[in-house]
């Protein structure tokens, strides 16, 4: 059940990461460095909801493995530029350490998924996450390291294009795990007809329209690989 293990502990850090944690701790993380308190209750809700979801007292010292790493990593970043490829990095040391422990974890103790919850069911709540916040961040990044220039910002606080982004996601990842490809072609069809008249944003609209593809496809490729496999 190493796949299993896997998700679950995942699921838990992208909760802590990108579900449980604001836009302002992160940006008083950043101005503040050591000296910032949520440093230290971010690193606490990691260690918390790694233990919770293996479910086993015993893992009790491995989740607290994974909440000082994750506290080392987050401290490391604070002191970097707000740059996609630290953003990535950020993430894949996140994630190396989440395999390492799952690797050391399943080589010492027998395991299985609590409340008999499945690998598909994880996997499928790690995809909608994943399609939410982290995507949203990786494209504006992304879209920012290559100057791609960006629409004048709105003057009401509601982010329409946001929303947009984040329920075209979810679609394009239902219609893949349904291995509907023709109606993702339509959805893609429609916003570009409802779009068209905005020439000063197209380039915008484009390069993210098609990042917000890519990671919705690819996403629910590894749905449908997780599957395949438990």
């Amino acid at each position: 059940m190493w796949l299993g293990l896997y998700l679950c502990l995942l699921l838990a850090h992208l909760m802590a990461d990108f579900v449980l944690q604001s836009n302002n701790a992160c940006q008083n993380k950043v101005e503040k460095k050591w000296h910032s308190p949520y440093h230290y209750e971010h690193a606490a809700v990691v260690f918390a909801l790694s233990w919770f979801a293996v479910w086993n007292v015993s893992f009790w010292w491995y989740a607290l493995v994974i909440g000082i790493t994750h506290f080392a990593i987050d401290m490391w970043k604070s002191y970097r530029e707000e740059k996609v490829t630290w953003f990535v990095v950020d993430q894949l040391l996140h994630i190396i350490v989440i395999a390492g422990i799952t690797w050391l974890w399943i080589s010492m103790n027998e395991w299985c998924m609590p409340f008999g919850i499945q690998p598909k069911q994880i996997a499928l709540a790690c995809a909608i996450i994943i399609c939410w916040k982290p995507a949203n961040i990786l494209i504006k990044l992304t879209l920012k390291h290559y100057s791609v220039n960006m629409p004048d910002k709105p003057e009401r606080d509601f982010n329409a294009g946001a929303l947009i982004g984040n329920l075209e996601r979810w679609l394009i990842l239902m219609f893949v795990i349904m291995q509907r490809y023709d109606a993702i072609g339509l959805l893609i069809a429609a916003k570009s007809i409802i779009r068209y008249s905005q020439t000063r944003k197209s380039e915008y609209v484009l390069a993210g329209t098609l990042m917000s593809i890519f990671i919705a496809v690819v996403t629910g490729l590894m749905v449908i690989w997780v599957i395949n496999n438990s």
